[in-house]
């Protein structure tokens, strides 16, 4: 059984109170759906730009955006890492909320998104069948890092801590469970490659699931994007998996949720730059009516056709949440019939 080791300091509560204070702030921010579905999507591009880079990749935001967009060589590996990572983060937010616990199959479905193209079909969405070495070079040799557990063991290794985490989730606060996870998903390194991006994805949707991504804008990647040295310093704390549990985890919680604490922070910062927390009258907007404007935003237009498609809901459900987003003066439909398409009322920047 998975039991992590860590001490909940005077300094680990204060971090948790401040961000639970921010946390309540931005809930109750009175953001025009417009502009949240623009801070979301933002989000995204952020997101892919900053796990992508921790990896080597050498697209900027500016860069990842026109990937995004289709804008560029679509065969490359650093458009398709970028591609991967947004389609992963997007079926994060059209997975099934009611299915709260997180499985195997979760974590074999991010792989597969994030490692489409990019390595072999064996080996793509599969737990690796051999071992793992994470290796810098010094002096122009090879150094073993770090290496991960036997590959027999992985999978009995991401059922305990599933399991952890299925029962602790609803214990231990969310911050916590979200920095534990991390720190010993990365541990397991389950996959031939991949695992950081894997890792990263997995903690947005435990706190997708937990209702704790504060309205889905939050990027903990650039963090640890802006210091990776410091980000690998914090994880690699032994040169074997077998060490490497036996580590008291308080340390890396404090970095963790610091983190957490100092993004949460800029992101209440931007939504008071733009002006979203003033006295408009805020219309409220659930999963499903977000998930149609901001398809809409980033493709320009929505049918019922992508409405079936990115909700998985009968046909009526599908055509009564795009009258209601007509009716909220959000949508307008365009076209008859079959040919029937909706665009935005106004136009995102």
């Amino acid at each position: 059984m998975y039991t992590p080791k860590f001490t909940l300091t005077p300094k680990l509560t204060n971090w948790i109170a401040q961000i639970e204070a921010v946390k309540q702030k931005i809930d109750r921010s009175n953001i025009l759906p417009e502009k949240e579905i623009a801070l979301r999507y933002r989000a995204a591009i952020e997101s892919a730009h900053s796990s992508t880079s921790i990896e080597g990749n050498p697209l900027n935001e500016k860069q990842v955006k026109a990937a995004l967009a289709g804008k560029l060589n679509a065969w490359e590996k650093r458009v398709i890492e970028v591609v991967n990572y947004k389609k992963a983060w997007d079926w994060i937010l059209k997975r099934n909320k009611r299915q709260s616990k997180i499985t195997i199959r979760d974590i074999l479905k991010l792989h597969a998104l994030v490692a489409d193209q990019l390595l072999p079909e064996n080996k793509i969405g599969k737990l690796r069948p051999g071992p793992i070495y994470i290796v810098d070079i010094i002096d122009g040799k090879d150094v073993v890092r770090y290496t991960g557990p036997e590959a027999s063991e992985v999978k009995s290794l991401l059922v305990e801590l599933s399991d952890w985490l299925n029962k602790e989730k609803n214990t231990l606060h969310p911050v916590l469970v979200a920095g534990i996870l991390h720190y010993e998903f990365v541990s397991i390194h389950p996959f031939s490659d991949g695992n950081g991006r894997v890792t990263r994805l997995l903690v947005k949707l435990l706190l997708d699931l937990l209702n704790y991504d504060f309205r889905g804008c939050l990027v903990l990647d650039t963090y640890y994007w802006q210091n990776t040295n410091r980000y690998y310093q914090n994880l690699n704390q032994a040169k074997k998996y077998r060490d490497q549990t036996k580590i008291d985890l308080t340390n890396w919680l404090s970095y963790f949720i610091e983190g957490f604490y100092l993004v949460a922070k800029d992101l209440e910062r931007k939504i008071e730059v733009v002006g979203i927390t003033g006295q408009e009258q805020t219309i409220r907007l659930n999963d499903n009516e977000m998930q149609i404007l901001e398809f809409t935003q980033q493709f320009g237009q929505i049918s019922l056709k992508d409405v079936l498609e990115i909700l998985q809901v009968p046909e009526r459900t599908a055509q009564r949440r795009l009258k209601n987003l007509v009716i909220k003066d959000l949508l307008k439909a365009e076209g008859r019939g079959k040919n029937t398409h909706y665009i935005l009322k106004k136009r995102l920047k």
